[in-house]
């Protein structure tokens, strides 16, 4: 009896499984009608070319429309390239693994020619599949993790292959407004600093994660952005960059951005558009007051505070931020103002940063916060640190910071095989797991 309940049970299990296997399989063609319905473009052939698992040149584009913009000479992008920098430790032209910079906002062009080979690609859904012989027979054409309808990392989201749509819950996030966009195209090109035009090398990999939606209430925006924080920390993010925000804080919030901190990933946040003083009316989630948080302020081309930008002594750095240039959709170019773009750079220079280490830590977050606040330019009218903490982004003082910290780090011996007592810490393993 057992036995033959034993079989039973399993042919059972079996069936439910193709039962489960066919739904997913046929719900994708309702997934299209919804992508349809909100005028979404699929994906790029370059992006589903690299979710199928082969290799694509990425070769770096200074001659882009964004390096033609004043903010890129004012954080001193070009300085980088000059051969000193090329002479440090970790060296400014290097290139090694690309860093996932999860950008928390209105989601990203990812046909954009400027952006689609920056675009993240999860490795949990790609790769070859192999469907079912019924669904062969059915005339099923999916044959990679990308498009066959199975939550193939168990992590709680369908071919989630880019990132996240939050605010339709689709898995490719579009951006029909804009500012995401823009967002994505600053980061890229700032963390690209010292790679000269047409180096095969990206320096980062954007995971978008659309959670605004214009049309709803603010609410489902925080709702939103907690969902996306959290999709961020499990995904394997290295740094944050949420350029928006508001006056009252949430607790759920704070404990996924906490989550972020165990991970050692680095948040940073917009201080806001509504020319107040951070101290007197906070600004979350720039306010936490959380040590992997970074505070941005915006400046004009003199390097002068923006009247809209809000300061303070919890904001801890400033950088370009009027009529920036950088990518829209449809594979426009651009102008837009305010912290979020000032953000952005900070954002591209902890990416810089980063890609730098010749070996990861999880503590690289305190590190990488403290090398741009100590490698900032003094903000004038701000010797009391009355409108920020540190002072102006610089690209060339952050690197030199790094080189500097770095060449005094003591060297690390190795213990004595015989010793039991000499404490040892571990090798750093990225966090590729879900929680």
């Amino acid at each position: 009896m057992l036995k033959s309940g034993a079989k039973e049970l399993k042919v059972a299990k079996i069936a439910a499984l193709s039962f489960l296997i066919s739904v997913s399989a046929w719900a994708k063609p309702s997934l299209t009608k919804r992508y349809e319905q909100l005028q979404y473009p699929n994906l790029p052939q370059e992006v589903s070319d690299r979710l199928k698992g082969k290799k694509i040149a990425t070769p770096v584009k200074n001659d882009s429309a964004i390096a033609k913009d004043w903010a890129l000479s004012s954080i001193g992008f070009f300085d980088l390239l000059a051969p000193s920098f090329a002479t440090t430790r970790v060296g400014a032209t290097e290139c090694g693994s690309p860093i996932t910079v999860a950008v928390v906002d209105t989601g990203i062009d990812y046909t954009h020619p400027d952006l689609k080979d920056l675009v993240w690609t999860n490795p949990g859904e790609s790769g070859a599949w192999e469907p079912p012989a019924e669904l062969k027979a059915q005339g099923l054409a999916c044959r990679d993790k990308s498009c066959n309808g199975i939550d193939d990392d168990k992590n709680g989201f369908i071919d989630d292959v880019i990132g996240w749509d939050f605010v339709h819950d689709v898995p490719l996030p579009y951006d029909n407004h804009g500012h995401g966009t823009h967002i994505s195209g600053i980061v890229a090109s700032t963390a690209n600093a010292g790679l000269p035009q047409g180096t095969n090398c990206q320096r980062v990999q954007i995971m978008a994660l659309k959670y605004y939606d214009n049309s709803g209430a603010g609410f489902n925006n925080l709702a939103n952005t907690v969902r996306a924080i959290q999709y961020a920390v499990k995904a394997g993010a290295d740094i944050i960059n949420y350029s928006g925000g508001g006056s009252d804080p949430a607790a759920s919030e704070r404990a996924a951005i906490q989550d972020a901190h165990k991970k050692g990933i680095l948040f940073v946040a917009a201080a806001g558009n509504d020319g107040h003083s951070n101290d007197q009316i906070p600004y979350y989630p720039a306010s936490y007051g959380l040590d992997n948080i970074i505070g941005v302020a915006s400046l004009n081309k003199q390097n002068q505070l923006l009247p809209s930008s809000n300061f303070g002594k919890t904001v801890q750095v400033a950088a370009p931020g009027l009529s920036i240039l950088s990518t829209l959709p449809e594979g426009k170019f651009g102008t837009m103002s305010g912290t979020s773009q000032a953000t952005a750079f900070v954002t591209g220079a902890a990416a810089l940063l980063v890609s730098q280490l010749k070996t990861k830590s999880g503590d690289d977050y305190k590190q990488v916060r403290a090398w741009i606040l100590d490698g900032v330019k003094p903000l004038k009218g701000n010797e009391k640190n009355t409108l920020l903490s540190a002072g102006v982004l610089s690209l060339p003082k952050t690197i030199l910071a790094q080189r500097d910290a770095l060449k005094k780090a003591p060297k690390v011996v190795p213990p004595l095989a015989q010793s039991q007592d000499v404490a040892s810490r571990p090798p750093f393993k990225p966090s590729k797991t879900y929680r």
